[in-house]
C-alpha cells in the first residue's frame, strides 16, 4: 500500500486543497498518472501517482488539508486502504510504539483531533459536479454554477474560457446577454434593475491566503517608501536596438532591463538581498528575483533564479516562459519558491507610480512604472525626455534609509547607463 499525501508544494504552504480528482476511487492508476489538480497558497498543480495500483481517495475534493496529511491510497486490488491520518498522528505513532515497548501498559489514548478534522465547514468545491450527460463531467467555479442556476443558464452548452477549459463567471454572464436569461441586473445604465443589490464573489484559497498575507505584511512589517525618477532615453533606445538585432531578445522589456539593473545592484548591496528572521537577519546567497503576475485566479509571484548570472537575453526568455506558465495557470512547485527580491511593474496599464506591498520574508519590493514622455532640464535648457518612476518598499526592521537608498541609487545609474546591463555577467 502506497499513500498519498498532501505535497508540499511551495517553501511557505501549510495546507492544500484538492480541487479536482482526475482520477476516482477504484481506478487502476501508474506511476506518472495525473491524480488531483491541488491549490496551494500560491497557485494549482497537477498531482502525479508515484506508484502503481488502485486508487482508493480518502479526502474529497474542496476540503482543506495539512501538507503532509493522507489524501489517497494506491494498493493492489482488494487490499483494505490505510485510514486517514494527520501529520500529529504521524508523528506520534513512533512515540506510541516506543512506550508500548518500555511498559505493558496499554497504549496511550489518541491525540485529539485536529481543527481541520474536528471542524465541519468545508468549503465547496472548486468545480461543480454538474453533469453533462453520459458520465461526463463539468468543469466550473462555484460562483459561475451558482450563476447559472439562478439565470437558468445550461453549463452544458458553453465552453469555458479558464485554465483547462473551466467555466467562469464571465463566461455565464456572457451566455446570459447573449440569450436574454433573466435573474441578473441589467447593464449599468439600463432603467430598471431586478436582483440583489450586492452581489457576493466567494474568494479562491489562493486569493484568501493572499489578503491574509498582505495584511499581515502590512500590520507587522514596518515599511518605509524611497522613491526616484530615472531617465530611461538611453535605456529605451538600447532595448529597441537590441530587439532588433540580436537573436533571442525579440520579446525584450522594460522589465527585463530593470530585473538585469536589479539583479546587479543586489551584488552591491548584499543587504537589501535578506529577509526578517525573528531575532535575526537572514542574508541570502542566491539572487532570485520574483515578479508579480496577474492570472483569473488571482496574483502569483513567479521566480527568476540567480539573476545575476544571466545576461539580458536569458533574463528575458526564461521570465517570458515563467510568465506563459503562471498565466496559463501551470507554475511548477519550483516556479514560485526561493525569491529573495520582488519586482511589481505597473507600467504597461499607464500607472506611473505607486507603492507595493513587501512580499514576506523578503526585505523588500521594487515598483515600477510607466515610462512617459516628459519636458526635462538638461544643461539649462527644457527638452523632451522619457522618465520612469521606481518606488522602494523596505522593511525597516532590515534595512534603513541609507541602505535603501544606496541600492535605489545604483538601480537608476545602471538603468540610466544601459551598456554594462549589456555586458556579460561576470
Amino acid at each position: 500500500m502506497s499513500e498519498v499525501n498532501m505535497p508540499k508544494l511551495s517553501d511557505t504552504m501549510e495546507e492544500g486543497t484538492v480541487i479536482e480528482w482526475k482520477k476516482k476511487s477504484g481506478d487502476a492508476v501508474k506511476k506518472g498518472d495525473v491524480l488531483a489538480e491541488v491549490e496551494s497558497d500560491k497557485a494549482s498543480f497537477e498531482l502525479e501517482a508515484d506508484a502503481e495500483g488502485v486508487l482508493s481517495i480518502v479526502v474529497e475534493a474542496g476540503k482543506p488539508v495539512p501538507v503532509g496529511d493522507l489524501i489517497a491510497n494506491i494498493g493492489r486490488a482488494g487490499e483494505a486502504p490505510s485510514p486517514p491520518k494527520t501529520k500529529a498522528e504521524a508523528k506520534a505513532e513512533p512515540r506510541k510504539e516506543a512506550r508500548k515497548e518500555a511498559t505493558a501498559e496499554p497504549a496511550a489514548a489518541a491525540e485529539p483531533a485536529t481543527e481541520a478534522e474536528g471542524a465541519d465547514q468545508s468549503p465547496a468545491p472548486a468545480e461543480s459536479p454538474a453533469s453533462a450527460g453520459e458520465g461526463a463531467r463539468i468543469k466550473a467555479s462555484p460562483i459561475a454554477a451558482r450563476l447559472a442556476a439562478e439565470m437558468g443558464v445550461n453549463l452544458a452548452q458553453l465552453k469555458g474560457s479558464g485554465p483547462e477549459g473551466r467555466i467562469v463567471k464571465e463566461d455565464v454572464l456572457a451566455a446570459g446577454r447573449q440569450t436574454g436569461a433573466p435573474g441578473r441586473p441589467p447593464p449599468r445604465g439600463a432603467a430598471s434593475r431586478s436582483g440583489p443589490e450586492v452581489e457576493h464573489e466567494e474568494l479562491t484559497r489562493t486569493q484568501t491566503i493572499v489578503a491574509r498575507r498582505m495584511v499581515e505584511s502590512k500590520t507587522t512589517v514596518p515599511h518605509f517608501y524611497l522613491t526616484t525618477e530615472v531617465r530611461m532615453d538611453e535605456a529605451v533606445r538600447v532595448q529597441k536596438q537590441l530587439r532588433e538585432t540580436v537573436a533571442g531578445a525579440a520579446k525584450l522589456t522594460i522589465s527585463d532591463l530593470v530585473m538585469r539593473a536589479s539583479a546587479m545592484a543586489l551584488r552591491l548591496h548584499p543587504e537589501v538581498n535578506a529577509s526578517w528572521g525573528g531575532d535575526h537577519i537572514e542574508v541570502k546567497r542566491r539572487i532570485n528575483i520574483g515578479f508579480a503576475v496577474a492570472q483569473p485566479k488571482g496574483l502569483v509571484v513567479p521566480v527568476l533564479k540567480d539573476v545575476d548570472a544571466k545576461d539580458l537575453v536569458q533574463i528575458s526568455i526564461e521570465s517570458h516562459q515563467l510568465i506563459e506558465r503562471a498565466r496559463a495557470g501551470k507554475p511548477s512547485p519550483a516556479d514560485l519558491e526561493g525569491g529573495t527580491f520582488s519586482i511589481s511593474n505597473l507600467g504597461m496599464f499607464g500607472i506611473t507610480d505607486f507603492a507595493a506591498v513587501v512580499n514576506l520574508p523578503e526585505a523588500a519590493i521594487l515598483a515600477v512604472g510607466a515610462v512617459t514622455d516628459r519636458p526635462v532640464v538638461e544643461a539649462g535648457q527644457v527638452v523632451p525626455g522619457k522618465t520612469m518612476q521606481l518606488t522602494l518598499s523596505v522593511d525597516h526592521r532590515v534595512l534603513y534609509g541609507a541602505n535603501g537608498a544606496q541600492f535605489l541609487a545604483d538601480v537608476r545609474r545602471l538603468l540610466e547607463n544601459p551598456v554594462s546591463l549589456v555586458l556579460p555577467p561576470e
